[in-house]
């Protein structure tokens, strides 16, 4: 098997490098390793992501059962980890970052759809904070900005998990994100996807139950929710599986009920 001191080299050799930013474009980027397809690692975390890669690995030649699970919540201090019951995620999309109106208003529109897509299967509130999208430095009253980044390659967007530091809490949307060609995602499937990180669940296809089309990743301090969802929004595409709009599945409505409680359109609040 692979050392983990070797999987960190391959990991630097091979993964696509991005430079992300939280100010205007190309000021003061920061590099990132893409692993998973949108996950995002600062040379840091390199060591441990593939210490955690390693212990997967060896856990599934002993049992090719272990780690089986369903829907991946983040456990910490072995509880899940999400939002506090009652907080209203606020967001910008901030204008200084992204090349013309058309972009910001593409990432406005989808923004816009995808929170409202999971507010109505879940007790998550999203608020977008507009008059901070003009602001001339990014403001610290929103939980988040979505923020445009250059390049990318085959990266769409990147986001966020809820216990990320303050400074690493942004969504980044690339130049894949504004592709008109035919085989190209669905801009607000990718933002509810994408949200899906920003409230705490992991990637469904880095599971043992899912075909052999992507790496596997460790499940440590992950927390199972449904069953496996070969078409969750969470999982990413390829032969037989996924779904190229990343629509919400009945599992994933049902996983984030489990998690956030029912959405408030199905209940009548007393005075």
């Amino acid at each position: 098997m692979i050392s983990t001191s070797d999987l960190v080299a391959k990991i630097e050799a091979q993964s696509p490098r991005v430079s992300v930013t939280r100010g205007p474009l190309g000021d003061g980027a920061e590099e990132r390793l893409v692993v998973e397809g949108d996950i995002g690692l600062t040379p840091a975390q390199v060591l441990p992501y593939a210490a955690r890669r390693i212990e997967i690995a060896r856990a599934l030649e002993d049992d090719p059962d272990a780690e089986k699970q369903g829907l991946l919540g983040i456990e910490r201090d072995g509880k899940l980890l999400r939002w506090r019951r009652g907080m209203t995620l606020t967001y910008c999309v901030w204008r200084p970052s992204f090349g013309s109106d058309d972009e910001h208003a593409a990432a406005v529109k989808g923004m816009r759809a995808a929170t409202s897509d999971w507010s109505a299967i879940c007790g998550v509130e999203f608020e977008h904070v507009a008059q901070h999208d003009h602001a001339a430095a990014l403001s610290d009253d929103v939980s988040f900005p979505v923020v445009r980044q250059a390049g990318g390659g085959t990266l769409i967007a990147m986001a966020f998990f809820p216990d990320d530091p303050p400074p690493q809490r942004f969504v980044s949307v690339f130049d894949g994100f504004f592709s008109s060609q035919p085989n190209a995602f669905d801009p607000i499937g990718v933002m509810r996807h994408e949200l899906g990180h920003v409230l705490g669940f992991r990637h469904e296809h880095i599971r043992p139950e899912a075909p052999d089309l992507f790496d596997p990743e460790s499940l440590d301090h992950t927390m199972a929710i449904t069953d496996y969802d070969p078409t969750s929004v969470m999982h990413y595409v390829a032969a037989g599986v996924g779904d190229p709009k990343l629509r919400f599945t009945e599992r994933d409505k049902a996983g984030a009920r489990l998690v956030y409680g029912g959405p408030d359109s199905e209940f009548t609040f007393a005075d």
